[in-house]
Formats: structure tokens, sequence, C-alpha cells
């Protein structure tokens, strides 16, 4: 009976292993989903995929969803990409990817939500500072870290000099992550440095960044809208 239920545990055990982990070719197809506006193929992968993939597809969905006006439908992918990742912080709690993309998740909610900016900030906050702790060269938490500098007010932290050093930072750790199973948000990285480049006042370098995120993905709508508006 011990061995019947030890064997049960490790089916169980191996089963949640592998839905935690993370498929190049499910996160490529679901960036690209994103990237084209792809609301019906990202709820169709978001459906498909499982762990990490999932909360992934949610993420986007957020996203997505937020550009054409439907707020509702949103936050309910982010409230359900924020459960899916406390569940693998769970299983892992040394998962520096989940880690990340959750402090992403809850500054997202915090932009389409800012009254529960007193509630998700700290938990934003402590999700970011964990990943970097477990993995400080990771360059999604360094996209993310510039991110959150960007969009932070400077009187709570913020600021877009420092946001231009953490998304360099990203660009350059990026060359090194083409094989680890987690590769996304290279171009989006460019992306934000030249928003910031923009407030910085440097708009050739921003221009110079945002033509480098179209050739990383040649159907990025977000980079190709911002080159033909600021040109």
């Amino acid at each position: 009976m011990k061995i019947t239920l030890l064997k049960l545990a490790l089916t169980v055990s191996l089963m949640i292993s592998t839905q935690a982990q993370a498929d190049q070719q499910t996160i490529t197809a679901i960036e690209n989903a994103s990237m084209e506006l792809n609301l019906s193929e990202l709820v169709n992968l978001q459906e498909s995929s499982n762990g990490y993939d999932r909360a992934l597809a949610n993420y986007r969905l957020g996203l997505n969803y937020s550009f054409v006006q439907q707020q509702e439908k949103a936050i309910s992918a982010l409230n359900k990409a924020t459960t899916q990742l406390i569940d693998l912080i769970k299983i892992n709690n040394q998962d520096n990817e989940s880690w990340a993309l959750l402090a992403q998740v809850y500054g997202l909610r915090i932009a389409y939500q800012p009254m529960n900016g007193i509630a998700l900030g700290p938990k934003a906050a402590n999700a970011l500072t964990t990943a970097q702790t477990i993995s400080p060269n990771n360059p999604r938490v360094l996209l993310f870290k510039g991110v959150s500098k960007y969009n932070t007010p400077a009187m709570f932290g913020g600021s877009k000099h420092q946001a231009l050093i953490e998304l360099s930072n990203a660009i350059e750790q990026y060359s090194n992550d083409q094989h680890s199973e987690f590769h996304w948000g290279f171009s989006e990285a460019y992306t934000w440095r030249g928003l910031t480049q923009l407030e910085l006042g440097n708009k050739d370098a921003a221009l110079a960044d945002w033509a480098k995120a179209v050739e990383i993905s040649p159907n990025y709508g977000w980079a190709k809208n911002l080159l033909k508006k600021n040109s």
C-alpha cells in the first residue's frame, strides 16, 4: 500500500512538474499572436497550454484586450494569470521566470485598477525582488525592472535614466537567452528603450531602437506604429 501511494505521489509530482515547464514553440506562438493583436489565436493558445505558457497567454490577453477597449476581459485574464503564477511558485519557489512574470502582471493590474495599487504594489515589488535575487541577469527580470522604472513616478522611485540602464542591460543579456526555453521579450525591450530614449529627448536613438524591434519581430504592431508616428 505504501509503495502504491509513493508511486501515485511521484506520478502526480511529475505531472505537475511537466505542466510547469515552458515550451518555446508555444511561447513563440503566443508572442506572435500578441504582436499581431490576434485575440482568437491567443484564446486558443491559452486554452490548449499549461503551466507557465498558459499564464503568459493570459498576460498577453490582458494587454491585448485593453488595446481593444475590453477592460473587464483584460482584468479577468490578468487575474487568471496571477492565480496560475502563484500556483507555479508554490510548486517551486525558485522559479525565477514565474516570479518575474508575476511582478509584471501585478504592475499591469495596478495600471488598469489604480485603486488596488496599495495592495498590489508591495506584491509586485516583492515578486520582482525575489526574481532578481534568484537570477539577477535574467533578461526578463531586467526588462520588467526597466518597465517599472519607466512607469513609476519619480516621487515613488521611478527614473527614466535608470529605466534606460535596466533596459540596456536587458538587451545585452538577451544574447545569452536564445536557448533558455523561455525566450521572449527581446523586441519588447528595444521598444521600451525607444520610449525611454524619446522621453529623454533622444529621438534618433528612439527611432533606431524601434527599427531594431521590427527587425527582430517584423509583425510587431506596437513598434511599427511608434516608428510611423514619430518618423
